[in-house]
């Protein structure tokens, strides 16, 4: 007989801090408590608050996420008490994972899988707390964090720490509590603590312990200005209360407690901010184009040229739904792109973050020119489950026709429409044989002549859903072999599937001649079609190395900085083309890799554990503390 949750599970209640949105686990166990609501712009539908009952919300910049545990504290009852943050989680298994230098360890997303793989559920959390007093992170050397020789040490090399708050907490501890002092000279004087501000007692232990920590910490405030800290020093408070976490349970021990207590290794979550989520636009759009591209961070100047060109010839008569797939754009590129487009009123720009889908997928291209990008049409039919039909635009390229006057097209069954590729068609008709070779070898295709250039796409979703599904397209694009990538795999695919296009809305501009050098050896009826199409092009397509944005003179440049030049990105566009480098971010030297440093996750992968590059970071950083 299984027992359910409610006839076995005691009363625990883990308490999440959080002051941005987050991906919050589901369970009876986990409790999200939006930390400083009392000074928040914006009020969490999702979690419980802070500034709610008795509290001290207003109180969130200095104890940080102790004004969830004083809340807790003072208005909810468990017979277990928890508290992890929105990125740091315990894990709840038996299973031992690798962890990095600062005993945590290193994850992506709070998705159901890590959710599995930690026991981040309301049994698995039973079965590890149940029995036992008190659950800490495990003790972490500091002597491994950065070769400190002891807690003071590593407290006084971070920057926005300052050695006088610890010691005058210490005076303070030592004086209302006398019987601490050893403690807290074994504590300070060590080279193990707890960190994270992470812990599970039984009522009774958290209740004492908080009767404790709070009065100290109040007396420590009130004697402390703050009104010229920085912002991170002004988080003292909460730093101070992770030390006097280890000195209560050191001191408890040492005089009896005998307390059963667990360590529990820390998940640290990269990325625990919410799932992107995109919904129809509302009713007021009429007709909708929806039209999707890909782009990163460094691509904003060209992918921003294409929307413009597109918006520019568009109809007024229709709503263009501009959704943008990418993982790195910036905050700040994405509201300079939103604000230029603000002069159409007909057009909404969205930004998806697919790191998501593509997680856990080796996906490599075999060309200089295409980038992993291109991959991200594979996603576009689940994230987008409320359109059946849709434009997909490649960035290189500048739409000189009306969108809608493409979307419109009829697919009827087919998965897509799309131009014949007529580099691909030419290279077939080579005497060498090699593409012919490769269409035998690798793509298997019944007509290598269909095959169709992947740039320019009207996607039938319906149909493309009933092909694969996304992971099913992803792991195809995860083998080797394709020499255009996820081009090969939808011409593969989609073989019998397409409905062909003119010319017109995909004219491939001249790269390297090789519209008299290979473009020429398509059959005749291809090249006259291409050649007709060049003469009124609805879609130019800069495919391949020669882009009008490094070589001003290639095929078609004219027409593609006739639409440049009015962007708010020329300026890095022609910086860029006279070989000017973007600046790199000014760098700034830490003492010492805090804990919650958001720089950790790049040292993990630079120099990993045990690495010689690890090494020889701690020797660098012993060398900027001053220390020998």
């Amino acid at each position: 007989m299984v027992l359910t949750a409610e006839q076995h599970h005691p009363n625990i209640k883990i308490f999440v801090s959080a002051h941005k949105q987050a991906t919050f686990p589901e369970g009876n166990s986990i409790v999200p408590v939006q930390v400083g609501a009392a000074n928040a712009a914006t009020r969490f539908t999702n979690t419980l608050h802070d500034d709610e009952g008795v509290n001290i919300s207003a109180e969130n910049p200095r104890y940080c996420e102790l004004t969830a545990q004083y809340w807790a504290w003072k208005n909810e009852d468990a017979d277990y008490y928890g508290f992890c943050h929105y990125r740091r989680y315990f894990d709840f298994t038996d299973t031992p994972h690798k962890e990095n230098d600062y005993g945590e360890i290193i994850d992506s997303y709070i998705d159901n899988h890590a959710l599995a793989e930690y026991g981040i559920n309301d049994d698995a959390i039973a079965r590890a707390v149940d029995g036992w007093d008190v659950i800490t992170t495990p003790l972490n050397d500091v002597r491994r964090i950065g070769g400190f020789s002891n807690l003071k040490q590593h407290w006084d090399a971070d920057e926005h720490l300052r050695l006088k708050d610890l010691r005058h907490m210490y005076d303070i501890l030592c004086a209302r509590h006398p019987d601490y002092k050893v403690d807290a000279d074994a504590v300070l004087n060590g080279r193990t603590a707890a960190f994270c501000n992470m812990f599970i007692m039984r009522k009774d232990i958290f209740f004492e312990y908080n009767e404790w920590l709070f009065p100290l910490l109040d007396e420590f405030a009130a004697a402390t200005d703050f009104s010229r800290m920085d912002v991170q020093t002004t988080r003292t408070v909460g730093h101070l209360s992770e030390r006097l976490l280890n000195i209560f349970i050191v001191h408890k021990q040492r005089t009896g407690a005998h307390w059963k207590i667990k360590r529990l290794q820390c998940v640290h979550f990269l990325h625990p901010e919410p799932a992107t989520v995109l919904k129809p636009l509302d009713a007021g759009y009429k007709n909708v184009v929806p039209v999707v591209f890909a782009a990163d961070n460094n691509y904003v100047p060209m992918l921003t040229t294409t929307i413009y060109s597109m918006l520019k010839n568009a109809s007024k008569d229709r709503s263009y739904d501009v959704i943008v797939l990418e993982r790195n754009i910036s905050d700040e590129n994405k509201q300079n792109i939103r604000q230029f487009f603000e002069r159409f009123p007909n057009a909404v720009i969205r930004f998806f973050d697919v790191s998501r889908y593509l997680a856990g997928f080796n996906l490599t291209t075999s060309n200089a020119h295409i980038s992993i990008e291109t991959y991200y049409r594979f996603i576009i039919q689940e994230a987008l489950p409320f359109y059946s039909k849709l434009l997909y635009l490649d960035c290189d390229l500048v739409v000189n026709g009306d969108a809608a006057e493409l979307f419109d097209i009829e697919l009827g069954d087919n998965a897509i429409a799309a131009v014949p590729d007529i580099d691909f068609i030419g290279n077939l008709n080579m005497k060498n044989g090699e593409r012919a070779g490769y269409v035998r070898k690798q793509l298997h295709m019944r007509d290598a002549y269909g095959y169709f250039q992947a740039g320019v796409l009207v996607m039938n979703l319906e149909r493309m859903r009933k092909i694969h599904t996304v992971h099913e397209w992803l792991e195809i694009a995860s083998k080797p072999g394709y020499i255009y990538n996820d081009q090969d795999i939808l011409n593969v695919e989609c073989e019998g599937l397409v409905t062909y296009l003119d010319y017109s809305w995909n004219v491939m501009h001249n790269c390297a001649g090789r519209v008299n050098g290979v473009f020429d050896f398509a059959p005749a009826n291809v090249y006259k079609a291409y050649m007709t199409s060049r003469k009124a092009p609805k879609i130019v397509h800069y495919a391949g190395f020669d882009k009008p944005w490094k070589n001003p003179w290639c095929d078609f440049a004219s027409l593609y900085w006739s639409y440049a030049q009015e962007t708010p990105f020329m300026a890095q566009m022609i910086a860029t083309m006279s070989g000017v480098e973007r600046p790199a971010p000014p760098e700034h030297h830490e003492r010492a890799i805090a804990e919650d440093s958001p720089i950790r996750k790049y040292v993990d992968v630079l120099a990993p554990t045990g690495s010689k590059q690890r090494e020889l970071m701690k020797v660098v950083a012993r060398k900027v503390q001053g220390k020998r």
